[in-house]
């Protein structure tokens, strides 16, 4: 009596759920585990109502719970894995997905699509997160080799002033150096150049040289002509890198498969792509094991489909193979 008066608390709760009124179904899935104690159905349906308010922490709680009871239950494996996706934790989201689909085929459930369309969404948004860090990466690298390339620059202009001024007791190597940046910096038209100059303080033409007197800086032309030739090297090496960058830049825009390249199935690139009757496109593999162990239905038009109605979609094909030509990232990134 108790176990009947539970599932009657149960088909009230779902009512509430199919009108939207999800607290009030949360309230009889509560009273029906008093009334029949540990049931993986009563924990997943309220996961969903919870789901459908967003209280993931809730959420995970009551799916875990019903893993625990029952660690075959489809759903639940499904959405622990739409908590992992909130959290960001996308590479476990998409194993529960896989776990799920997985359980789809050995208990030949039909609700697989909104599984792959899930796991699609965690695919796409893990591989949206590694693309931001591989282009914060990119930006990071070239930031860096500019800093080395100023400071190599600097490095070989004062080793010049020193291998300059090693005989002569003059003005100190890096007053020298600090007067021709400044000088640079003047000819520019306070304009950036490829020093930081804004580490470098301007200094007057007049220093105190070793003996304490001040003097006037006299720049050797066969010095200066040596500081400028740096600087023509550096500024070289500069323009290189930064060619070099502007070549990969295309690659720092986000990379995505268009949506009508990808399979309605595992939602990759179509490398095989066949058509059916009802003129839908998928992956030979995805589509031949989805009606070997699915179901003998076309999953999008479901309608009856067998293996011997596909053909290829050799313009598609076509298609595939010159976006592959023009996009190498695809065979060194997966999804």
């Amino acid at each position: 009596m108790t176990a009947e008066k539970g599932e009657a608390i149960k088909e009230k709760g779902n009512k509430h759920f199919l009108q939207k009124k999800y607290n009030d179904a949360i309230h009889c899935y509560n009273q029906a585990l008093k009334q029949n104690g540990e049931k993986a159905i009563y924990y997943v349906n309220r996961a969903l109502c919870y789901i459908k308010l967003k209280q993931w922490d809730k959420v995970y709680q009551d799916a875990r719970h019903c893993l625990d009871l029952d660690p075959n239950y489809i759903k639940a494996h499904a959405y622990v894995g739409q908590c992992y996706i909130e959290q960001q934790r996308y590479d476990e989201a998409i194993t529960c997905f896989k776990q799920a689909l997985d359980l789809c085929k050995m208990q030949n459930k039909n609700f697989g699509d909104e599984i792959q369309r899930l796991l699609r969404y965690a695919q796409k948004r893990r591989f949206s997160l590694m693309e931001q860090k591989r282009i914060e990466n990119e930006i990071s690298l070239q930031t860096y080799l500019r800093s080395l390339i100023q400071s190599d620059k600097e490095r070989r202009m004062q080793l010049r002033i020193e291998k300059h001024s090693e005989d002569k007791d003059s003005i100190n190597s890096s007053a020298i150096l600090k007067h021709y940046l400044s000088k640079m910096t003047t000819n520019h038209n306070q304009q950036t150049t490829t020093t930081n100059l804004g580490s470098i303080v301007p200094v007057s033409p007049k220093l105190t040289s070793s003996n304490g007197t001040e003097t006037n800086i006299t720049m050797d032309l066969q010095l200066e002509q040596a500081l400028r030739d740096i600087e023509q090297s550096t500024d070289q090496s500069m323009n290189e890198l930064n060619n070099l960058f502007n070549e990969v830049d295309i690659r720092r825009k986000r990379r995505e498969i268009p949506e009508y390249l990808t399979c309605k199935l595992c939602y990759d690139l179509m490398r095989d792509p066949v058509i059916t009757p009802f003129g839908i496109t998928y992956c030979r593999s995805c589509i031949e094991e989805n009606l070997y162990k699915v179901s003998h239905l076309d999953p999008i038009a479901n309608k009856p489909l067998v293996v011997e109605q596909l053909i290829n979609n050799l313009v598609l094909k076509e298609i595939v193979e010159k976006f592959i030509k023009e996009n190498e990232w695809v065979n060194s990134e997966c999804f």
